[in-house]
């Protein structure tokens, strides 16, 4: 069966224009995703293969891309206020849609190109938690226009709510098995009860436009630690008083998360307490800013910050946490079992569903750190990472820390262009690795030609 499949996740475009002043745009690919398709293109052309681009979750940024007034137009160099951000609706989400379009002409015209019949080449895609507002037909319009996926095209773009189980692979982006902070009681329909015409937004992505939009204008480089329990407790020890600032909103967003995910008797009993006992200490500024200036008294406040955080965390199996006996930056193995925790959680995942559905490869994306893995029974687990900065600092010390801090720029050149290839034997069977895209090298001139150019016009302007 030659066929191939390919599968990409989390490249976050937003609005673009980051040259001009941006500090959201955390894509900057989009001549080598060019690139990367015009290869696809000729290995097609060359095979008379069929491929499937699946782009699985968070391919686009809603969460931080202004729903601006349709006479508005976006200015790259303004810090929007969190209620630009916040709308969710189907005409808000589809100004959102818009504006990504516009900010990213190269990455869509390049889509646009890929489509084909014959061979057939089409686009599959699923949505991830920061582009949920793919729900809405009015943005899958706006992206079928955009690409030309329309008339005789229009089998080439395909939309999925969740998942993709058939031909024995299984994709989805992931966001629903990790922490709670990003799940919905309904991701194939997604509406705020409260408000059907809105979507329904979790608290990790009311974080987003309502505290992290204004970190990131800040410190970029923070939009590459996950989860956001990590990133917090890598704060308390880079930056006390930042670290509650964040800790603060997000033991607030609270309560309806509880109401809305989780069992109310069990979520009363314990979480519910532990929340308000660590809420009642952030909004003690005396008694932070004491802990602030007197780092020794800080076991105990960290202590209580595990409990409240506990509805956050990426739920475990039998692995002890670190119980904080001292002070200073002892935070950051409590970050780095977080990390590990959202490592392990998603590979049982996978090797759930390879059972459940039948699967020999599962793909999933989310954590934005590349990995392959074998699951029980010969079959293939591979996250496809991230397309925008990232870097694994699980194991990094407490001087590494303070050096992205203090020196964000010595890390964030870090790019990783990974994506899963899918190919078929001559029975049918799948198989997959977890690959980098090395774009070519620009082409610079020579000095001789450089030098060729500059004598001729030269003599082009003495005649």
């Amino acid at each position: 069966m030659d066929q191939i499949k390919i599968v990409v996740s989390d490249l976050h475009l937003g609005a673009g224009r980051a040259q001009e002043g941006n500090r959201l745009e955390d894509f900057d690919q989009d001549a080598a995703w060019g690139e990367l398709l015009e290869r696809l293109m000729a290995e097609s052309q060359r095979r008379r293969a069929p491929v499937e681009l699946i782009l699985a979750g968070d391919a686009f940024e809603f969460l931080q891309v202004p729903a601006l007034p349709p006479e508005e137009t976006f200015d790259p160099q303004r810090a929007y206020a969190s209620e630009f951000y916040a709308p969710s609706d189907s005409a808000s989400s589809r100004r959102k849609m818009e504006l990504i379009i516009q900010g990213h002409p190269r990455f869509f015209e390049a889509l646009a190109t890929f489509l084909s019949l014959a061979p057939q080449r089409k686009v599959c895609i699923i949505k991830g938690n920061h582009d949920v507002n793919l729900h809405w037909e009015s943005v899958q319009n706006a992206l079928r226009s955009a690409i030309g996926a329309e008339g005789e095209l229009r089998p080439c773009l395909e939309f999925v709510e969740r998942y993709i189980s058939r031909e024995e692979i299984y994709v989805e982006h992931g966001n629903q098995y990790l922490e709670w902070v990003n799940r919905w009681s309904d991701f194939e329909q997604p509406h705020d009860s409260a408000n059907p015409e809105e979507l329904y937004m979790p608290a990790g992505s009311r974080f987003v436009y309502l505290f992290f939009n204004e970190v990131e204008r800040q410190h970029a480089w923070m939009d590459g630690v996950k989860p956001i329990t990590a990133l917090i407790w890598y704060l308390l020890a880079l930056d006390f008083s930042f670290a509650i600032r964040a800790l603060r909103l997000l033991l607030r967003l609270a309560p309806t998360l509880i109401l809305d995910s989780l069992p109310l008797a069990w979520a009363l009993s314990r979480l519910l307490e532990a929340r308000q006992q660590i809420v009642d200490r952030l909004d003690d500024r005396a008694q932070m800013a004491a802990l602030e200036r007197n780092v020794k008294d800080r076991a105990t406040f960290y202590n209580e910050s595990d409990a409240g955080l506990e509805l956050y965390s990426v739920p475990r199996e039998g692995q002890p946490l670190t119980h904080f006996r001292a002070f200073g930056h002892n935070v950051l193995p409590r970050g780095q079992e977080e990390q590990q925790a959202q490592r392990d959680l998603l590979s049982r995942v996978a090797a759930q569903k390879a059972a459940q559905e039948g699967a020999r490869v599962v793909v999933m994306g989310h954590v934005h750190e590349a990995r392959e893995t074998e699951l029980p029974g010969g079959g293939v687990y591979i996250n496809t990472g991230t397309w925008t900065w990232s870097m694994d600092m699980s194991g990094a010390d407490y001087a590494t820390w303070q050096d992205l801090f203090r020196h964000p720029e010595r890390f964030m050149g870090t790019r990783r262009l990974t994506y899963a290839r899918i190919e078929y034997d001559a029975e049918g069977a799948p198989s997959a690795r977890l690959l980098e895209f090395t774009p070519r090298p620009p082409v610079r001139p020579s000095l001789w030609r450089s030098l060729a150019r500059l004598v001729l016009g030269r003599k082009s302007r003495q005649e």
